[in-house]
This record gives C-alpha cells, structure tokens and sequence, in this order.
C-alpha cells in the first residue's frame, strides 16, 4: 500500500472511530488497527510522517472522545482535509420543548447554487424559530443529500415550499408580510436600522455571485445590506441570512417586552 493509500485509510479510520463512539467507548479492534496503521509510519522517509507515529503511543481505550479528536487534527492538516459543521458529532439531545410557537419570519432562497448554504439557512432559520423558507429557481431542495446533511435534521422541522419566485412574494404579501431583499446595493438601508415593528418578515437572499435582480428587487419592500469593514465588500449567502435574522429575531423580543 502506498503512503498516501495508508494515509487516507488512517484519515477515515479516525472519522469511523469518531462517528462510531459512544460516549468514549471506541471499537478496540479498529482502534488496534488505527494504531498499527500509524506506527507503519515511522518506515516512512519523511520527518513529518516520522513525527506523527509517535501519536500511536496517545491511543488508548481508555481515552476520551475530545482527547481522540484532538489526536485527529495533525493528520486531517496533513492531508489537508477540510472539516465541516456536519463531519463532527453533534448533540442528539434537540430541545423540541423550547419551540411552543414559531415566530412569524421566512426566508426566500433564489437560484441558490450551494447545497451547503442552503441547508445552513435551514439551519439558522429552526434556531431563530423561523415559520417558513421558500426554495424558488434552482435552488436544491432537503431532497438532496448535501442540504440534509448540512442542515443536521433541521430539514425534517422547517416548513418549506418549492415554487417561482414571484409566486412566493405574491402569497407572502397577501399574509402582509414585509419583505426585504439583503442586497449590497447603493440604495439599501443598513441592517441595523428598525425593522417594521410586530410585522411578519420575509427576508429574500439571492445567488451567492450574481444576488438579486433589478425586477426582482422591485417586488420587495426595501432593501438591507450588511455593512462590511475589510477588502471584501460582501459575505456569505448564508452568514448574511443569519446575520439579518437574528438582528430581526432580536427587534422582535424586544418589541413583545414593550408590549
């Protein structure tokens, strides 16, 4: 087998172990594999490779679930791999008891081309207890596999819909719901500003290159950009989606205490 062959069966032995474990307790067969695959390592020529061997002798089954992860790290960089919120295990104690009743804030999601941010607003959308997302164009559904897992379940609470764009600003206006585009445009107000006060809120997120059309910005009520202090003069699709809702989740509370 050659090294980087051993080394990938090394990286997917730890992801395997790591996904597998319950609560510390690992596969002591696999486990015992992982090891002897790592102390192969010291053969190698390569002082980095030499130097990682050495972690054999922090494996044990004795160990915890955070001290095996940390272990992971060197040879994750090693590979380069790059590790995502739905690679690592994440608690399964969901509080559905804290969801009495879902405030009145949607997202419209157009020609979205990540299926990652897709189901990171999915996400997003379940904590700030959002009522809806709209998926208009050919933004990918909780159907595909990469929305689901990017969404870590929360697919299977948010309501969502499948239909064009206009149809979904026509029935939100219909419900009087405001409806704002998060858009980097001359004429945007800062997110920061008041929101319409106890109003139901639509916020309309676009293609992550290409944003909003200028018709489709018509259709909405104002426009909010998120101001932005580096070189880069935008942020991520899904990043601004929840920057704008949980400044509007925020208004919301405080409106409700008033009252």
């Amino acid at each position: 087998m050659s090294t980087k062959a051993k080394l990938e069966e090394i990286y997917n032995l730890f992801q395997g172990l790591e996904m597998d474990s319950r609560d510390g307790q690992f596969d002591e067969p696999l486990l015992e594999h992982l090891i002897s695959c790592i102390t192969e390592l010291e053969k190698s020529e390569d002082p980095i490779l030499q130097k990682l061997s050495k972690y054999k002798t922090h494996l044990n089954p004795q160990m915890t679930l955070r001290h095996f992860s940390t272990i992971a790290v060197p040879f994750e960089r090693y590979l380069k791999k790059t590790v995502q919120d739905d690679d690592f295990l994440v608690s399964s104690t969901d509080r559905d008891h804290l969801v009495t009743e879902r405030v009145p804030l949607h997202f419209v999601v157009d020609n979205m081309r990540s299926a990652f941010n897709v189901g990171s607003i999915f996400r997003t959308a379940d904590t700030l207890g959002a009522k809806k997302i709209w998926l208009t164009g050919y933004t990918p559904t909780p159907h595909q596999p990469q929305v689901e897992k990017s969404a870590l379940g929360a697919a299977f609470i948010m309501d969502w819909q499948t239909t064009s764009f206009t149809q979904a600003i026509e029935e939100l206006k219909a419900a009087g719901t405001y409806i704002i585009a998060l858009e980097t445009s001359a004429k945007a107000l800062d997110i920061g500003y008041p929101y319409q006060e106890n109003k139901p809120m639509a916020f309309v997120i676009g293609n992550e290159r290409f944003g909003l059309d200028a018709d489709q910005l018509a259709l909405c009520d104002e426009i909010r950009r998120i101001p932005t202090f580096g070189i880069k003069n935008s942020l991520n699709a899904a990043t601004a989606a929840a920057i704008a809702g949980y400044e509007w989740r925020k208004q919301w509370n405080e409106s409700k205490i008033k009252v």
